[in-house]
């Protein structure tokens, strides 16, 4: 059976001019130690750790796992169900490989596994101060056709939103007002809408900067589940919903199911993600 596989693209630059290099930052954690060393937990539930690192010239490539120690899965029998046949811990991974000559990183998306956010939140707990800042790579002409016409409406839906790490400037009063509204009436999803309804006119050029301020809140971690837009089309067409999260710049394809085998599994998403960031060229 194939498996689904969705790779996504990220800009990395260094905080500060003299930084380390993310080649630096990942080869010294990987030096530290067995895997096990390089585990760090990043809250109460979800712990992770760099579980595999090759370096060649001009190119990062690895793997981030996550550790779980409960709600383990169970073994499926013609007769039933029973518990999984380890006490664990088990793990999941992601695969990435990021280019030095463009500072972009190509990572196999799952935030259920391990988030680019998880990832970054990884290396700068590992070195105790954030090294890097992440923005998702955008469709360049679809970005353009968005900034180009006036919104009609914007409708954004953002999960465990009492969690949010970087705030966005232009999106920070949405941002906030979203934030407590989950923290006040304990609601792990809130979605806002903001519309001209039957009026005339659009909405504030405002709106179209906090919109980008979602998007690139996703880089930091921000469970955004949805961003849909409603432009302003001209009189007599019909306003037809964008969904922005279809234009980040991403890769959704099927590959061979491995074996049920960890180094066949992560050599399997590893040469996929290869593939798609090569054919991503400068």
């Amino acid at each position: 059976m194939p498996k689904s596989i969705t790779v996504r693209f990220f800009e990395i630059g260094k905080l500060t001019q003299h930084g380390a290099s993310l080649r630096q930052a990942l080869q010294e954690i990987y030096d530290s130690g067995p895997p096990g060393d390089r585990e760090v937990k990043l809250s109460e539930s979800f712990s992770c750790r760099l579980e595999r690192l090759h370096t060649t010239a001009g190119f990062v490539s690895g793997e981030m796992l996550r550790v779980r120690t409960t709600d383990f899965p169970c073994e499926v029998l013609p007769q039933g169900t029973r518990r999984l046949g380890v006490d664990g811990p088990i793990g999941d991974g992601v695969a990435f490989r990021f280019r030095e000559a463009d500072s972009r990183l190509a990572i196999q998306y799952d935030p259920r596994v391990v988030s680019p956010g998880r990832m970054f939140d990884y290396i700068a707990q590992w070195h105790r101060t954030p090294l890097f800042e992440f923005t998702p790579t955008m469709d360049d002409d679809a970005i353009a056709r968005f900034r180009a016409q006036p919104l009609r409406k914007v409708k954004i839906k953002l999960a465990t939103p009492r969690n949010l790490a970087a705030i966005e400037d232009a999106a920070a009063p949405a941002a906030l007002a979203l934030r407590d509204l989950g923290e006040d009436y304990e609601a792990p999803v809130v979605t806002l809408e903001l519309s001209m309804g039957h009026a005339k006119g659009h909405l504030a050029d405002g709106a179209k900067q906090m919109t980008e301020g979602f998007l690139r809140m996703l880089g930091q971690g921000a469970d955004v589940r949805g961003i849909v837009v409603t432009p302003d089309a001209g009189e007599g067409i019909d306003n037809e919903d964008i969904n922005l999260l279809d234009q980040l710049l991403s890769d959704k394809d099927e590959i061979a199911s491995p074996p049920n085998d960890p180094d066949a599994i992560y050599e399997a998403c590893a040469r996929h993600v290869e593939r798609v960031l090569a054919r991503h060229q400068q």
